[in-house]
């Protein structure tokens, strides 16, 4: 019989193993961070790879626009986090992604630096997702048919990613503090990531979810990397599973359909 271990699993250590695989699949060792310059030279740190290597396989990662049944559609976001488990892709061309905006659980813009001015332009992106006009469908599991639940309680993550961070004193600072907070409804950034700073996470008063506190908060320095990914991961089981279309609303867009406004569709590519 084989004699019971005492061995304790170090957490800790393994988060710090884990956010070192992490800054592997983005493309960037963490200890550039420390180094502008270095920094400064990087090309273009994988985000997608990196979001898509930590979270769940129900999460779909990367560019998309987000179109809505009413024919509206988003500003093209660099990083979304989508479902297909309930939406359908109907919609893919010239290397450009349409996504139902019922799928998307989160916007993320990525940049080479928080600033005041991209912080701003995050915001709006993500406002432009958000203002889409979303249905939800009802849900069939074992149990029948259960009604879907309102946009409203499902809303849309919106945040950002950089490099590094503009202000001198870091995301922290009185300057980042006011520049986060200052956009509200439509345009909240929820989540952000400095690589060279720190993270933040920027719950709303008006949230009504158990899982999450209300207020803007940050993360222990040197753990920046594995804490977004985790607390991006904490808004995605706030939200729970995305809505369901519905075909139905969707659909009346082929009544009026004349297939003869449409012919060069047929004509082959220039």
């Amino acid at each position: 019989m084989s004699k019971r271990s005492n061995a304790k699993f170090d957490l800790k250590r393994a988060f710090m193993q884990r956010q070192k695989a992490m800054s592997a699949e983005l493309e960037i060792p963490l200890e550039f961070t420390t180094h502008p310059t270095a920094l400064g030279d990087a090309s273009e740190a994988n985000w997608g790879r990196m979001l898509k290597a930590f979270l769940p396989g129900r999460y779909e990662v990367g560019p998309i626009f987000a179109l809505d049944a009413k024919g509206g559609r988003s500003e093209q976001i660099d990083l979304a986090i989508y479902d297909r488990q309930y939406s359908p892709l109907w919609f893919e061309a010239a290397g450009n992604r349409y996504v139902p905006v019922e799928s998307v659980y989160a916007a993320l813009e990525v940049k080479q630096e928080i600033n005041a001015s991209h912080l701003k332009y995050a915001a709006q992106k993500i406002e432009s997702v958000r203002t889409l006009h979303r249905t939800s469908a009802s849900i069939v599991d074992i149990y029948g048919i259960q009604p879907g639940p309102k946009p409203r309680d499902r809303p849309i993550i919106g945040g950002i990613v950089a490099l590094r961070a503009k202000w001198k004193e870091g995301l922290a600072s009185e300057a980042g503090r006011k520049n986060i907070t200052k956009h509200t409804g439509d345009r909240h950034l929820d989540l952000g990531l400095a690589l060279n700073d720190l993270a933040f996470d920027n719950v709303p008063d008006s949230t009504k979810s158990e899982l999450l506190t209300p207020g803007l908060t940050f993360c222990e320095p040197g753990v920046q990397l594995i804490s977004f990914a985790m607390r991006l991961f904490r808004r995605l089981q706030a939200t729970g599973t995305a809505l369901a279309v519905d075909l139905n609303v969707y659909e009346k867009s082929l009544d009026s359909i004349s297939v003869s406004d449409y012919t060069d569709i047929d004509q082959p590519d220039p």
